[in-house]
């Protein structure tokens, strides 16, 4: 066998105006630096040691056989596998399409979470011929967020092959229960029939029922044409570009970038926004708000990716011009975070959030995804749901954003973003009634939290298989006037770092049909709103004062609200 071989790892980042295209977004193993190796993604649990990919080569080898089979149909599996040597290093398959899109190849974000024990995995299609060294071996097998990830240990002998036979079980079907798993957020060339192919490969082996494959272009200069974009789309975009195998959907869409004003998804919409002209600098010109009309205008949705990078958003919600905000990624609330977006749902504004990965740009495909209540469910309908329909309940609000855990929330029976009417009748206090069922397989789960008007208040710490298993919670809340209530839990990893997160969004409760805001909240975005307006007035450029103008009625509409409930208070 050979001797250890340098550290294979291709750290792909994207810094600034990204230099890669299509289909250099992977490319030959390479020695990462010390400082990129992080023992908590690539260490076992139980290994004394971190460890690295390997090829097996020499006399005290054997060859590994390994069959990944659903155990309901007995059909081979798209999954994602670890195979451990007897040298605790890690093999993959010597050559297989799936290849490029390992772990050590593509995604693994340096100092990106989720933190937790992802070894080096490879992506199977459920057959593979592994050269491993002899000794007992360890395979780990993993699918998404609902199967029960399964482990085994054979003994590999010298110049011999070994038959080794995995039977995975989905543990939990969410889409029996009318809830379905997206990342809205991908990135990957889609121009040949073959590419798409390997699209759904991927989003099979993670269970990711709908994909939208996105492109995006320069942060310095934006063309409305396909080959000016990275990541491009040649399938056509919008509804023309939706493909569908089994159970599992694509459909194209559009990364809009710029430092300025932040980064937004533009999913659903039929082509590429022109963005007012042929040629333009999207740092200065035009705002995201006049990007999302010309998206809706196209059949699309306009969300703030990255948490809004806590900048243009604050002036677009208040004028309603945008659909949502990308909040949940890379095991953290990005951008205006949670704070922010708990300041905006009390100040009265319903601006769903959702969970994305930004594959390959993260740690591993929908490490962070959404998962969508649709009306129908699945055993009442011939097919499944179309990611028409998914974007759909995704800008309504239905829906929670999660690194693994799986819930189902609801209040008074209504799931999120959904509303509660309450009449209140004589002195009897109002009250709810909250449910919580929920399963966590993959990470440990620390704490259940009810969020109501955007503070905790109530917790509940779980113990022994709670946190890794099923959890129940069930509570009665006092609810004194129209507000919202949400779920969120979370965990964090072995050395404290962030690791499990899952939020719903807010179930809207209306009480005697009365509108609220609240004053704190609108006077905190007021502040953030003129923050940024005090940025761009401090700029010199073309559209100065037509995006002043944009800042100021933000600004206006907030006070008016603040004025109207500053006076209800009184």
């Amino acid at each position: 066998m050979r001797k250890p071989s340098p550290h294979l790892w291709t750290l792909i980042l994207l810094i600034g105006s990204t230099l890669f295209i299509g289909s250099r977004l992977f490319s030959e193993d390479v020695a990462p630096p010390e400082e990129a190796f992080e023992a908590e993604i690539h260490q076992r649990p139980d290994s004394p040691q971190p460890a690295f990919p390997q090829i097996a080569e020499g006399e005290n080898t054997g060859t590994l056989k390994l069959q990944v089979l659903d155990s309901r149909t007995g059909e081979p599996l798209l999954c994602r596998v670890n195979v451990i040597g007897a040298d605790d290093q890690y093999y993959e398959p010597s050559d297989s399409t799936l290849k490029p899109y390992s772990l050590h190849r593509l995604g693994n974000r340096k100092e990106k979470g989720p933190f937790r024990y992802y070894g080096w995995f490879f992506y199977s299609r459920g057959t593979e011929a592994i050269s491993l060294p002899a000794g007992k071996t360890r395979i780990e097998v993993c699918k998404g967020f609902e199967y029960q990830p399964t482990a085994l240990t054979v003994e590999i002998q010298p110049g011999q092959t070994y038959q080794a036979e995995i039977r995975l079980s989905r543990k939990l079907n969410m889409a029996q229960r009318g809830w379905y798993s997206g990342d809205p957020h991908i990135h990957l060339d889609r121009k040949t029939d073959e590419q798409d192919d390997i699209i759904f490969d991927l989003l099979e082996a993670e269970d990711i029922k709908y994909g939208q494959i996105l492109c995006f272009g320069d942060i310095n200069k934006y063309q409305p044409t396909m080959t000016t974009q990275l990541t491009p789309q040649m399938r056509g975009m919008g509804e023309e570009s939706i493909r569908t195998r089994k159970d599992y959907s694509i459909i194209s869409g559009q990364e809009y970038r710029c430092k300025t004003y932040g980064h937004i998804l533009l999913l659903g919409a039929r082509r590429l926004v022109d963005a007012d002209g042929p040629t333009t600098d999207p740092n200065n010109w035009p705002l995201f708000g006049m990007v999302a009309d010309e998206t809706h205008a196209l059949g699309g949705q306009a969300v703030h990716a990255h948490g809004g990078y806590e900048r243009e958003i604050y002036a677009d919600f208040a004028q309603e011009a945008t659909d949502g905000v990308e909040l949940l990624q890379f095991a953290v609330y990005r951008g205006i975070g949670l704070e922010g977006w708990y300041h905006i749902l009390n100040a009265g504004y319903r601006f769903p959030a959702l969970g994305a990965s930004d594959y390959p740009f993260c740690r591993a495909l929908g490490d962070c995804r959404t998962y969508a209540w649709i009306d129908t469910p699945t055993a009442t309908r011939d097919n499944s749901p179309s990611i028409t329909e998914w974007n759909d309940s995704v800008r309504a609000g239905k829906t929670f954003f999660t690194t693994g855990p799986l819930v189902e929330f609801s209040v008074n029976g209504k799931r999120p973003g959904e509303e509660v009417a309450i009449t209140t009748s004589g002195t009897t206090p109002n009250t709810v009634r909250v449910r919580v069922k929920g399963m966590s397989l993959l990470s440990p789960v620390e704490e259940l939290q009810l969020i109501h008007q955007g503070k905790v208040v109530q917790t509940k710490r779980l113990i022994g298989t709670e946190r890794t298993g099923q959890f129940h919670w069930d509570v009665e809340l006092p609810v004194e006037q129209t507000s919202w209530i949400a779920f969120r839990a979370w965990g964090k990893s072995v050395s404290e770092r962030e690791n499990t997160e899952l939020h719903t969004n807010p179930v809207y409760v209306v009480v005697d049909e009365a509108p609220y805001a609240s004053p704190a909240s609108l006077k905190w975005l007021i502040g953030k709103v003129t923050e940024q307006y005090e940025e761009q007035a401090a700029r010199e450029f073309p559209q100065r004062e037509q995006v002043l103008k944009y800042f100021e009625k933000s600004r206006s509409l907030l006070e008016q609200r603040l004025e109207k409930y500053e006076g209800e208070a009184e």
